[in-house]
């Protein structure tokens, strides 16, 4: 395995580990839609089997939700060994932690038809979970990296046409 690839797989694991750690400790310690007070006056931690995407979006459909997590993880696994980018960490890390929280996700899809949320912001209207936020931040270093690669193949390609 080439070096590059080590902060893909560290992060995938770090998101997935800490996803499935986080939800073990949710399911044993909290009472299905009971708040406990996580950190005073920023979160809570409400346990909540969501049966859908982002808040119940698409309830019912953990079939559908699971294939989706499946290609979505298909195509990054593609990307990372065949997609045309320059390998850089920030790309790779992002993507790992995508990867892993896709993985989180399905899990819980595919062992229980729902995915296990717990953090809940204080005044907002939405629980989620660790996996959920792997996504997030990975899609935003992804982005990032991408970004950087674009520049830096664009400087090479004039490069080697000069």
């Amino acid at each position: 395995m080439k070096r590059s690839y080590l902060w893909f797989w560290l992060s995938a694991c770090l998101v997935f580990g800490l996803d499935r750690f986080t939800k073990v400790w949710a399911q044993t310690s909290l009472t299905l839609g009971d708040s406990v007070v996580g950190i005073d006056g920023w979160y809570q931690w409400t346990l909540y089997h969501n049966p859908g995407a982002a808040g119940g979006l698409w309830s019912g459909h953990a079939d559908w939700l699971a294939l989706i997590s499946i290609f979505a993880g298909v195509a990054i696994l593609w990307f990372i060994y065949k997609g045309p980018h320059d390998r850089n960490g920030l790309l790779l890390l992002g993507l790992g932690l995508m990867f892993g929280g896709a993985l989180g996700n399905l899990y819980d899809r595919l062992l229980y038809q729902y995915v296990i949320d717990f953090i809940d912001p204080v005044g907002a209207n939405y629980i989620y979970n660790l996996a959920d936020k792997g996504i997030r931040w990975g899609l935003y270093l992804a982005v990032l990296g991408l970004w950087f690669s674009g520049k830096r193949l664009a400087k090479e390609s004039q490069n080697v046409v000069s």
